[in-house]
């Protein structure tokens, strides 16, 4: 779990059962959530892809409550990702 600020409200980041936290070693990823998650916010999308050149393919979802949840469902990696 990671807590960050979409437009100065706070929000958390959580892993979905499924996701393998060896993914998130590092901040850069959870940043990054934030920053598309911040354009999901202001479109009112309940859920959102990223595609990571390293990772692969992001699958998140919204969840809006008092401090709002991103929760990461998914990730696909980059061999199991077609064109």
């Amino acid at each position: 779990m990671y807590r960050g600020k979409i437009a100065g409200k706070e929000v958390i980041v959580r892993l979905g059962n499924r996701v393998s936290r060896r993914y998130f070693s590092d901040n850069k990823i959870y940043n990054m959530i934030l920053s598309y998650g911040e354009t999901a916010f202001r479109k009112g999308q309940e859920t959102f892809c990223i595609y990571n050149d390293r990772i692969g393919l992001i699958v998140a979802e919204v969840e809006r409550n008092d401090i709002p949840v991103i929760r990461v469902d998914y990730i696909i990696e980059n061999e199991n990702v077609y064109e």
